[in-house]
């Protein structure tokens, strides 16, 4: 028996009012989270922005430090409960040059957080301890201050990529600049996820 134009109607509505409903649950793939310093130490402080110590060659990331190496956590920077995914293998190093350069391309020890369309947010150069695992967490301890991989001295390397491409605006738009804190309790930035 054929439709009629009313059954028709009601399918064509009803199949309007399924697509809606699932574009309301539908969270969107870029939000902006909240990054905190990743140094729990009054002195900590950003030395590197845009270019590497703040007047070189393009660097477009945070480099935030506090002047010591593997005695201090370097935390979580993301504001809420955020998956960290750990890539490690590194030996640990407070040396300068780096012993072990080309360790996972360079960065060392190092995390991930993933976000849509490409973004994600990265803290490099991590000195490893029991700390250190793939976790879901609040600005959690990921490990020590350290100089894993492609790093001359003992920092935090932070920076937000879209497909691969560093971008600046993270911490731009909240206007930090060398010689900001890198303290936990201080807002360096907003990167996209």
């Amino acid at each position: 028996m054929p439709m009629n134009r009313i059954t028709k109607l009601g399918l064509k509505l009803a199949a309007i009012g399924a697509l809606a409903s699932l574009a309301v649950t539908m969270p969107s793939p870029i939000e902006a989270a909240t990054a905190r310093g990743p140094i729990c130490e009054a002195k900590a402080r950003v030395g590197s922005t845009t270019y590497y110590s703040c007047n070189g060659s393009s660097h477009t990331a945070l480099d935030m430090s506090n002047q010591t190496c593997g005695s201090w956590n370097h935390r979580g920077m993301l504001l809420g409960t955020f998956n960290y995914k750990y890539s490690g293998g590194c030996a640990n190093n407070c040396a300068n040059p780096p012993p072990n350069p080309n360790c996972n391309g360079g960065a060392g020890n190092y995390y991930v957080v993933s976000g849509g369309s490409g973004w994600d947010f990265r803290q490099l150069h991590v000195n490893s301890n029991g700390s250190s695992k793939t976790q879901s967490c609040d600005r959690c301890a990921l490990g020590l201050v350290g100089s894993t991989g492609q790093s001359y001295g003992a920092h935090v390397h932070a920076d937000n990529r879209q497909y691969g491409t560093r971008k600046s605006a993270w911490y731009t738009s909240v206007s930090t600049t060398c010689g900001s804190s890198a303290n936990c309790e201080n807002r360096v930035g907003v990167p996209t996820l």
